[in-house]
């Protein structure tokens, strides 16, 4: 006789399992490296496509500003494919495959390498990218220096205490009314001051640790989902396909 599974059992695969073996698992960790990389490429991705594109519309005039911005579309094309590669190998995401469009002549491809829908997704995928990895990267690094340093607490807090900060209620909670000219406003008011507690023991420090712990959990947690929230964005925006033949040693070749 088999005994029905409750609510408050944890299924293997379960939500709350998988969010509870977060830091065990390796997935984890490559999209860890994976939003770490994305700040430096997210930068290097921004500088070279606006400098490339600004630079070739202001020389259309001298008229070597069309085959740079050429260049341009090439550029981008190129590094989307390199972003296929590492979404697929750290986040473990499928774009789209690349279908290859290679027949016509030089110049149908070229138009439609610029005027296809596929080839700005790129762009904008890639200079999103920049904004993106700044503000992931930013929290990330905060919510990681501060978990690390509470972390540390107890191998520290004799040479150096810690501190922590945080509003104090000074006065009772007390019941205003106010009369505007066409409204009564009821609420209830006090006032805070910034106020410190400083930890001076080593029960203090183990307490610290442990919002440590805490904090490094919440931490992975965020980075995973945000890697996965942009896998998902990858696979609507990453599928430029090719628009000419690459030799089988080129690296990206087959994406």
């Amino acid at each position: 006789m088999t005994t029905p599974l409750t609510s408050n059992d944890a299924e293997p695969g379960s939500p709350v399992d998988t969010v509870l073996r977060t830091p065990l698992q390796p997935q984890t960790y490559r999209n860890l490296v994976y939003l770490v990389l994305m700040f430096p490429l997210g930068n290097c991705y921004f500088m070279l496509l606006t400098v490339g594109f600004l630079t070739g519309v202001s020389l259309i005039p001298l008229g070597i500003g069309v085959p740079i911005v050429l260049a341009f579309f090439v550029l981008a094309i190129e590094l989307a494919r390199l972003e296929r590669r590492l979404v697929q190998s750290l986040l473990g995401v499928e774009t789209p495959a690349s279908t290859a469009k290679t027949d016509g002549s030089l110049w149908t491809r070229t138009k439609r390498l610029v005027t296809a829908l596929q080839t700005w997704k790129s762009i904008v995928y890639l200079l999103s990218e920049f904004v993106y990895a700044t503000l992931v990267f930013g929290l990330l690094a905060s919510a990681g220096a501060t978990s690390m340093s509470f972390l540390l607490a107890p191998f520290y807090y004799t040479e150096a205490p810690v501190t922590a900060y945080g509003p104090i209620p000074t006065t009772d909670v007390t019941l205003d009314i106010l009369f505007g000219w066409d409204s009564l406003l009821i609420g209830l008011t006090t006032t805070f001051q910034l106020g410190s507690w400083q930890i001076g023991s080593l029960f203090g420090a183990v307490l610290v640790a442990a919002l440590g712990v805490s904090l490094l959990f919440v931490t992975l947690l965020f980075s995973n989902v945000a890697a996965q929230l942009w896998g998902q964005y990858a696979q609507r925006m990453l599928t430029t396909p090719r628009y000419w033949t690459t030799p089988t040693w080129y690296p990206f070749a087959r994406r």
